[in-house]
């Protein structure tokens, strides 16, 4: 039997065992090592869906994957080029012919086995998803930042070598958004955060930013251009839920340079948005929603470039699953962290 962490759309979450499948024909069963958790995964449980497919509940969440192959079916490891026990990340989202599904998001209990997200101790992977191989000498909580870094890896894709990049926002994507626009070759980084962000406006730090700003203490659109004189080249609005952060990248932003939007707003609407600006100054706005640079993401680890430690933040177990949701809501006084993982084994 394997333990699963249920969320039936409600702003619940249970605890319940679910059966262990046979892997299918193409496919496997993967032993879950570790969990990266983001705010995505506090909407789900809230009924809030951010996925193209639409949701499914009851469910079990959990993208931010890492683990072992249990079991393989047949013609799986010619095809994955994988083998039992082997360590792997696991691409959340699954191209199928009716469109893409997301493991954590899109996957009843009902379907199948059930056990299609990664809060639990067992998870059933289809034949149409993507492993990538991950190093064995790197503890599994900390290895979890491969898909925030995968998505902030896309982000960064404006950055040229020389750039100056300023990213709003310090959760886990804007911390690993400066990794990526290290790796991508800019020359000055700067990140923002509000007052609450002080733990990790300290880590930015420590991640090397010329300077972190805190906007209780400073205008943000003043002092990007006191930095720069005109501005950054590429802005990547790391927020979630703030939409201030969109006109303020718009107003970082050089003549011709880039605004990616990254952060989700929860569908809200931008309070003083001005088009004018971005045919004025010849801006180019960038969707940053998915992330599909895994490979990437995965070799930069392999290689040495991403402090793994430096961003691991706090590991939690079962027992401690609903005190992390409620940080990761800023609903728990007195505690707070840079990332959060669930470690299931």
């Amino acid at each position: 039997m394997s333990r699963a962490l249920v969320m039936p759309g409600d702003g619940t979450w249970e605890l319940r065992e679910l059966p262990v499948p046979d892997p299918e024909p193409g496919g496997a069963v993967l032993r879950v090592e570790a969990v990266g958790m983001c705010h995505s995964d506090v909407d789900h449980m809230h009924g809030i869906v951010h996925t193209p497919w639409g949701g499914a509940y009851p469910s079990i969440a959990g993208h931010e994957i890492v683990g072992r192959i249990h079991a393989l079916g047949e013609g799986t490891a010619a095809r994955w080029g994988v083998v039992e026990g082997q360590r792997v990340a696991v691409r959340e989202s699954v191209p199928l012919p009716g469109g893409i599904r997301v493991y954590g998001h899109d996957y009843a209990i009902d379907e199948r086995s059930g056990l299609f997200g990664g809060f639990a101790d067992y998870m059933e992977l289809l034949p149409e998803t993507l492993v990538e191989p991950l190093p064995d000498d790197i503890p599994a909580a900390e290895l979890t930042v491969w898909e925030p870094l995968a998505i902030a890896v896309r982000w960064a894709t404006a950055v040229k070598p020389g750039d100056s990049v300023a990213i709003l926002g310090p959760g886990h994507l804007g911390l690993a958004s400066i990794v990526a626009a290290r790796a991508a070759g800019a020359e000055r980084v700067f990140i923002t955060g509000t007052p609450a962000d002080a733990m990790r406006l300290d880590a930015a730090r420590k991640l090397g930013v010329e300077e972190a700003i805190d906007i209780g203490a400073a205008d943000p659109v003043e002092r990007i251009r006191e930095l720069t004189g005109d501005g950054v080249h590429v802005v990547i609005d790391a927020a979630s839920g703030s939409t201030a952060t969109v006109t303020q990248g718009m107003q970082m932003a050089r003549r011709g340079g880039t605004v990616v939007i990254g952060g989700l707003k929860d569908r809200k609407p931008v309070e003083g948005f001005i088009s004018d600006l971005i045919p004025m100054r010849q801006l180019h706005l960038h969707a940053g929603f998915p992330g599909d640079h895994v490979k990437t993401s995965v070799e930069l680890i392999r290689q040495g470039m991403v402090p793994t430690a430096d961003l691991l933040g706090e590991v939690v177990t079962v027992d401690g699953f609903g005190d992390a949701l409620r940080m990761l809501s800023r609903q728990l006084p007195g505690r707070d962290a840079i990332r959060l993982s669930l470690r299931m084994s």
